[in-house]
């Protein structure tokens, strides 16, 4: 009975497959970290107001119109090191992740107006800037857990007939894992329900949102700089999750030695925004900065998930019928959907002290609850009503200064703080992020070059699967050393 039903299954499962998007998507692809020049990671980010850096044309636009000169700027080195702490029903573990990156490259053209314009000069730049890294690492262990995977398959199937299941369903189903009570064809048990486990799990993130910018600016009377950034994210995000259970006391629970999950999801995509932005100088000794972000526009972001279960089974107990002692199955979802990102606004403002110094301070929020995914074949209405509920304003701060030791060698020091943008305040929700950061620079006639120092710091949860039970309990600490070498002509 139940291998001809699975046969009628896994036919009607190829045209029944479930989007896998929803508020975890909407939710990482609107992120923003803002990684770049080594001078702009060095001192906090924080050049909304200050102005004259590649990177923040992705910040505040307005800070092309500080440039006076030609500039080419170039990042060959973004060198992190990422140490996670995991813990899970308290039980410790801990992964590590190297990673090279090039988060920038630009150029700025600028180009001085007949000197009785008020318009002193205008300026066009082009170039890049990584606006989000998702490179990640985190393990997860646990022994002796009265809980497992299939308590989630299990509430999402009762009442559901047999020849309807889909995905993870579909998978428990074909693999052993689940069967229907007897007697009926809508209810379903496990055999690995109210049973001590030992559960491991490995979850690696990787990718990047790199920015293209398209900026063009003004410098009126050097009191009011304008500028405009269209932007053209191009999104790569891949995440690979294997997971495992097994008896913790008996070699098998009714024939079932172990099993393990493999998921797999790659996403890419490019989107569309514009930055609007101005800097005004009242006085010589102080900016202010104001930007606006509009939402970002993805309009195909492809979504390719793969899953398989394979469960290992020791022959002569209640599942030795099985042909083969090792069962494989596993499901393919291709889907492309539409993301609108939250707007975004900061303002801000920079201190010059003595033309050799400055301190700066801005303020940028977000609202993620205006997420909204879409597509020609399907509304999102439960996905997007989630987004609602669970996701508010995000705070962010970034706070930095910028010291000239002599002509020619700069100090620098930042802080940025990203607060959770979860509605729930309690301890598994916490998504806070801090980034503290030191720098220096050289600056010659012609030619500069930076270095700098960036440590992240985040703690955040994370579910194995549903939000059912505990949650794996997340700390990131990652050391970043950032490097850019650039020329003025």
């Amino acid at each position: 009975m139940k291998k001809i039903a699975t046969f009628i299954i896994v036919i009607m499962g190829i045209f029944g497959l479930a989007s896998a998007q929803g508020d975890y998507e909407a939710f990482t692809f609107s992120q923003a970290d803002y990684l770049g020049t080594a001078r702009f990671m060095g001192a906090g980010g924080a050049f909304g107001a200050t102005g004259g850096d590649f990177s923040a044309l992705s910040t505040n636009p307005a800070s092309i119109g500080l440039f006076k000169r030609h500039e080419v700027t170039f990042t060959p080195m973004a060198l992190s090191f990422g140490y996670t702490d995991n813990y899970y029903y308290g039980n410790f573990n801990s992964a590590q992740k190297f990673k090279y990156t090039v988060p920038q490259a630009g150029i700025v053209m600028a180009n001085s107006i007949h000197r009785d314009n008020e318009w002193k000069f205008w300026q066009f730049g082009f170039g890049y800037n990584r606006i989000m890294d998702f490179n990640r690492s985190a393990r997860y262990s646990v022994t002796n857990v009265n809980n497992t995977l299939m308590n989630m398959v299990l509430n999402n199937v009762q009442g559901l007939n047999c020849h309807n299941l889909t995905g993870d369903a579909l998978l428990a189903w074909n693999c052993w894992l689940i069967d229907t009570v007897p007697g009926t064809a809508d209810q379903y048990y496990s055999y690995l329900t109210n049973k001590d486990l030992d559960q491991r799990a490995v979850v690696t993130r990787s990718g990047a949102i790199d920015e293209m910018v398209f900026s063009f600016g003004g410098n009126y009377g050097d009191k009011l700089y304008i500028g405009a950034t269209l932007g053209v994210p191009i999104l790569d995000f891949k995440e690979v999750t294997t997971y495992a259970e097994n008896p913790s006391n008996e070699p098998n629970i009714a024939g079932i030695t172990d099993y393990s999950l493999y998921s797999e999801q790659k996403n890419s995509g490019a989107g569309v925004n514009l930055k609007l932005g101005l800097i005004y100088q009242p006085a010589s000794f102080v900016r202010i900065g104001v930007a606006f972000h509009t939402p970002t526009y993805y309009r195909r972001i492809t979504d390719n998930f793969y899953r398989d279960i394979v469960t290992h089974l020791s022959n002569g107990t209640t599942l030795s019928d099985a042909a083969d002692p090792q069962h494989t199955y596993s499901y393919n979802n291709y889907n492309r959907f539409t993301l609108t990102t939250p707007l975004k606004a900061n303002i801000g403002a920079s201190f010059l002290i003595a033309k050799r110094a400055f301190v700066s301070a801005e303020y940028e929020f977000q609202d993620y609850g205006m997420a909204t995914l879409y597509n020609d074949n399907y509304d999102y209405f439960a996905e997007n009503e989630l987004i609602r509920e669970k996701y508010g304003i995000s705070h962010n701060v970034r706070v930095g200064g910028e010291v000239n030791i002599t002509e020619g060698f700069a100090l620098r020091a930042g802080y940025r703080l990203k607060t959770t943008p979860y509605k729930r305040t309690n301890n598994e929700y916490d998504n806070t992020t801090h980034f503290i950061s030191a720098g220096l620079g050289f600056r010659g006639k012609n030619m500069f070059a930076d270095l700098a120092y960036v440590l992240r710091l985040n703690k955040d949860s994370y579910w194995l699967y549903d939000p059912v039970g505990e949650p794996g309990l997340t700390a990131t600490k990652a050391h970043n050393v950032v490097a850019t070498i650039g020329f003025k002509f």
